[in-house]
């Protein structure tokens, strides 16, 4: 579990003097240069238009951790319509929820309005619909979003937090705690098991017990999700600057075998083998390096391979052929427990089969 980074500890020692409310906070010690100066313009817009405007989620989150977040989300009560109407740059996305893309450059700032929690209709056939489609007030979003420590607002202009559901604590103590029934929350969106993963591998966090309780029973209803969003999820926990932590989280949780194929043996050899894989991997995205999956594929898989090619090699009677067998047999089984996209396979099997040139010139 992380301690609290120093702008929350100096913030606990006179928390109750800056407290205005018992939702909202005076919170001057957020660093405003580690803030997308368009986001703080497109808040400002919005604010002096007569609305309401934040930053939400992981971007409020990581700036109390004095990190620099990559995306920057604004909610706001204005609608869509209006938020398009005050940015002539704008783009309105999405169909069953709209979305405004404010757009600057390079850089794209999501603009959304306030959400009411989901509601799931329950059908005779026992199938489900999910009615998520319809505005709210800043306590209704509050409540429909995953976790706690995602769940806070706040205010560049103004420097105030609004924290409806004490994130702020659970920050200060490296607990992850789902908002509402957990089983409940995690059966609406299995991806969200992951994502709580995720941020325990980020910020070096821990879930609660009442959070990890119904993950064992949830954890199948990931093979229903659309490969699709499941493969981008997956993907994210190793081309995020924290492979190495993400791969310890994983297998630590017995969520790893889930998705990849593991050594029928281990050892420290192979460890240390994916351990130097990954920290390259973190190296390279921590220094703005683009890091092709078939890459991260084949060094995660590399060892499956070669306990395969050493028991064709022997019954083939051939090393290239004994590679090829084992070669597309990794392939083939990987595939049935979670399906990699043809265009990466096909660079892994060429990054493989030039590994014995590699050894001879060595």
């Amino acid at each position: 579990m992380s301690s609290a980074p120093p702008i929350l500890k100096a913030f606990f020692k006179k928390f109750k003097k800056t407290k205005k409310s018992n939702f909202e906070i005076d919170f001057k010690k957020i660093d405003i240069s580690l803030i997308s100066l368009h986001a703080i313009k497109t808040i400002e817009v919005l604010e002096d238009n007569g609305f309401e405007a934040y930053l939400v989620g992981g971007a409020v989150r990581d700036l109390l951790f004095g990190i620099k977040p990559k995306d920057f989300d604004v909610v706001t009560n204005a609608t869509p319509d209006q938020i398009h109407h005050l940015f002539r740059r704008s783009r309105m996305i999405g169909r069953r929820f709209q979305l405004v893309h404010v757009i600057y450059g390079r850089e794209v700032i999501e603009v959304s309005t306030y959400r009411s929690p989901q509601k799931v209709i329950a059908q005779a056939d026992g199938s489900v619909i999910k009615d998520d489609n319809h505005f709210g007030t800043i306590e209704e979003d509050a409540m429909r979003r995953d976790f706690t420590i995602n769940a806070m607002f706040y205010s560049p202009t103004h420097h105030k937090l609004v924290d409806f559901h004490d994130g702020l604590k659970d920050l200060k103590h490296g607990i992850i705690r789902i908002i509402g029934d957990a089983e409940k929350r995690y059966r609406e969106d299995p991806i969200r098991i992951l994502r709580a993963f995720r941020v325990c591998a980020k910020l070096n966090m821990s879930l609660n017990s009442t959070s990890r309780s119904p993950i064992k029973k949830i954890i199948p209803l990931l093979h229903e999700i659309p490969h699709s969003r499941l493969f981008d999820e997956v993907i994210k926990f190793f081309l995020t600057g924290h492979a190495l932590n993400s791969y310890k989280v994983l297998c630590d949780e017995k969520i790893y075998s889930q998705f990849f194929l593991s050594p029928k043996t281990e050892s420290k050899e192979i460890n240390l083998f994916i351990s130097n894989g990954l920290k390259n991997t973190d190296l390279r995205i921590n220094q703005d390096k683009s890091c092709n999956p078939s890459f991260l594929f084949s060094f995660l898989l590399w060892h499956q391979v070669v306990q395969l090619w050493d028991q064709y090699k022997i019954e083939l009677k051939h090393s290239i052929a004994g590679l090829n067998q084992a070669i597309d047999e990794v392939i083939e089984k990987q595939i049935k427990l979670f399906p990699i996209h043809k265009r990466f396979t096909i660079t892994m099997k060429e990054i493989w089969r030039l590994q014995p040139r590699f050894e001879n010139q060595s």
